[in-house]
């Protein structure tokens, strides 16, 4: 039993999805009764990792948006 993404054409174990949403691209899983892929483990890993750098960013870009308001009010 897996949650099979469409866009990606991978079979994730049910609890790497979130909600039923793929880890990789976000979009909507659907349950398969096929095993999971080969290289799941390694594909969630992968972007696990991804998510990580994009909320980092994230946060540098917000901290510097608020760093460049204070500056131009002082």
């Amino acid at each position: 039993m897996s949650d099979h993404c469409p866009e990606c054409d991978v079979g994730w174990w049910p609890y790497q999805t979130d909600h039923g949403h793929c880890p990789a691209c976000g979009g909507g899983t659907v349950p398969s009764a096929e095993a999971a892929s080969e290289d799941v483990d390694t594909l969630y890993r992968i972007a696990r990792d991804e998510a990580a750098k994009r909320e980092i960013y994230e946060h540098f870009e917000i901290y510097y948006a608020q760093r460049e308001l204070e500056r131009l009010a002082a």
